[in-house]
């Protein structure tokens, strides 16, 4: 699970990275990102993890044309492992949003780990170079669903 300050959750900060932000697409997702720049929005009662500049927020969107809620809910379960497994890989100080497509349904963790990470290195947005996802992560993770 993904922690509180890792998240992108008001409309707002959707809207925002879907109309001034950037995308790219493959077959399981599409990758929007924008530059936060440390948004602090107006009624903040205090000073919160959210306006930090060095931070990276996630948010995910799975549409009804994936399929009903329980087919949903997986996909983006399965999303929200794979970035909270790359957290390290997201350049901070970017809002990124990710939004299933088809493909997803029949993807595992890892690769939807190994495609979040060609991704991000198309968009110049990786931290750290590509590493290879370890045999062992593999059957770890299948073991886990």
């Amino acid at each position: 699970m993904l922690k509180k300050q890792y998240r992108l959750k008001r409309r707002q900060d959707f809207r925002r990275v879907y109309q001034r932000g950037k995308a790219l697409k493959n077959r399981a997702f599409v990758l929007c990102y924008r530059h936060g720049g440390g948004y602090q929005p107006k009624k903040m009662k205090s000073q919160n993890k959210r306006s930090d500049p060095s931070t990276v927020r996630l948010g995910f969107s799975v549409s009804k044309k994936i399929g009903k809620a329980v087919e949903r809910n997986r996909v983006r379960r399965k999303l929200r492992e794979a970035c909270r497994l790359e957290l390290t890989a997201f350049k901070p100080g970017y809002d990124y949003v990710l939004i299933a497509r088809q493909g997803a349904k029949a993807e595992s963790v890892v690769e939807l780990r190994r495609r979040l990470l060609q991704t991000l290195q198309e968009a110049k947005l990786a931290q750290k170079p590509a590493v290879p996802i370890l045999l062992a992560d593999k059957e770890q993770i299948h073991s886990s669903n």
